[in-house]
């Protein structure tokens, strides 16, 4: 695996990838609603590794979310704003 900013392979070991001071707080990846009253699509990044080089996180998804995203990913829609 090499770092997706600076391809260097000086990765730290996965860690647990939190946003807030309770172990609950996760990142998650959020996706436009489908429809009025649907809820958003949402996928929780639960991990990490950082890049030993250039210092970048490169956050990604538990197995059970990566299915998720994938079994979905045919009907999610850019957020809205985005570039």
């Amino acid at each position: 695996m090499r770092c997706a900013i600076c391809g260097s392979d000086r990765l730290s070991p996965v860690g647990d990838l939190i946003s807030g001071e309770k172990w609950m707080d996760r990142l998650c990846l959020r996706f436009d609603r489908p429809g009025i009253l649907k809820p958003r699509p949402t996928f929780t990044a639960g991990f990490a590794r950082a890049c030993r080089d250039c210092g970048a996180l490169l956050p990604f998804l538990a197995e059970y979310e990566r299915r998720r995203l994938d079994e979905s990913a045919d009907r999610l829609a850019d957020v809205e704003g985005a570039p």
